[in-house]
């Protein structure tokens, strides 16, 4: 991890041909922090996995696309978190947009989202042609209340997607509960929450079908990707043809039998069944994302440590709303969200000087955001809590590249603020 005293900007010159003839000098400026919010472990074994599979494919005729290693992650993904089926995509963002794509809902269906949010939960409602539900987020939970959620249902309530905030996890068992016997579909977003659970079930295990990310900066990283998990089969095939330019995903026998506007000899590789997508992700990505799989306990072990680390120092000072977790739950922790009583903006530029990376909290209120002004969404309920969040909350990072170090240093610059303020 970079070490400096501050995050100073710093930057260099390089020169880019546009073409013929033609080339323009950019500075790259980028911020040298002392802690990052995100971070990936990974060593040898990770580089050896990219390049037995890098020449593998060149062996193979120099074509990197999803093969062996992809089929072996959405496996072996699927299986840690106890369900049937894997889908990987090239993002969470992507693997959200399958998810609901493969679900195939009514056009002008509802579906509930909390407030605060990452955009493109918000994103893929509207492209697939679905009314956006927004309900409030609570402060410390950052998450809904499926109180909440249970006076946003009508009679057009197709689906609820459960966001587990910077890892914080839903009630899940309450939700269920909430939709049981009802014609409703609970997605979980878990693109901050791979490896986390309730009373010993894995999120993203809960749902009718769940996403998550395997970003560099996320729990498991592919580099890039993300992945689709169900124990829907029709689900699953639906993802995968969405994901693959919407051929048909039958391919046995190797002979057309389901479609006669096509000649019977027509390979069934190339029918193209849905309007789809090309969302997959690469063969150097998925071998990478399995050795990162037999790291998750570890990984989690060490987000974990620094969690409670920050929460005990920093639970001292009232100015400070501090995380709080439904009962049973035992997240794998993104980041640390805080909320501030009064003013956010100098402790954020204070820790942004002293070199600590922070960020807001996704959207706040998405509602908020200019990407709305155009569509069609609907609001249940005061936004009372997205708004308190969008105005007065942020995280710090607890990537499991953090030392003791780095906590203390950490923590004795949030103590350093709270000495000036008070003073």
């Amino acid at each position: 991890m970079p070490r400096s005293s501050s995050s100073e900007e710093s930057g260099r010159e390089t020169t880019i041909s546009l073409f013929s003839g033609v080339s323009v000098s950019i500075k790259i400026t980028t911020l040298n922090y002392k802690i990052k919010y995100g971070g990936a472990i990974y060593g040898q074994e990770e580089a050896d996995a990219v390049m037995a599979s890098f020449w593998k494919n060149q062996k193979e005729g120099g074509a990197f696309p999803f093969g062996e290693e992809g089929l072996l992650m959405e496996k072996e993904a699927a299986e840690y978190l106890g369900v049937k089926y894997g889908v990987l995509a090239n993002s969470g963002s992507s693997a959200g947009l399958l998810a609901l794509a493969a679900l195939e809902l009514p056009k002008g269906s509802e579906v509930i989202i909390s407030a605060t949010t990452f955009p493109t939960i918000f994103s893929i409602i509207v492209q697939c042609g679905l009314v956006p539900v927004v309900v409030d987020a609570k402060v410390g939970t950052y998450n809904f209340d499926v109180e909440d959620v249970k006076r946003a249902i009508t009679e057009k309530t197709r689906a609820i997607i459960a966001i587990h905030a910077v890892g914080n996890p839903v009630d899940m068992p309450a939700l269920m509960e909430a939709v049981e016997g009802k014609d409703i579909y609970v997605l979980e977003d878990a693109c901050d929450a791979f490896g986390g659970s309730i009373n010993g079930q894995k999120l993203g295990s809960f749902g009718y079908v769940s996403f998550t990310s395997f970003h560099a900066a996320h729990i498991v990283s592919m580099g890039q990707g993300g992945g689709v998990f169900t124990n829907n089969e029709i689900i699953a095939k639906n993802a995968r043809m969405y994901r693959d330019w919407g051929r048909q995903a039958n391919l046995e026998p190797r002979k057309n039998t389901e479609f006669p506007s096509l000649p019977e000899d027509y390979n069934p590789r190339f029918i193209y069944e849905k309007i789809g997508y090309n969302l997959s992700p690469l063969e150097l990505q998925a071998a990478m994302g399995r050795v990162q799989l037999k790291r998750v306990e570890d990984i989690k072990v060490k987000r974990k440590a620094n969690f409670e680390y920050l929460y005990e120092h920093l639970s001292k000072y009232d100015q400070l709303i501090m995380p709080s977790i439904i009962e049973g739950a035992d997240p794998c922790w993104f980041s640390f969200p805080l909320s501030v009583k009064e003013d956010r903006g100098a402790l954020v530029e204070h820790l942004e000087k002293n070199g600590i990376e922070t960020r807001s909290m996704f959207t706040g209120n998405v509602t908020k955001h200019p990407m709305c002004e155009k569509v069609e969404y609907r609001v249940s309920g005061e936004l009372e809590g997205a708004n308190y969040i969008l105005e007065r909350s942020f995280w710090v990072g607890l990537n499991p590249l953090m030392t003791q170090e780095d906590r203390e240093y950490m923590v004795k610059t949030f103590d350093d603020y709270f000495k000036t303020t008070a003073a």
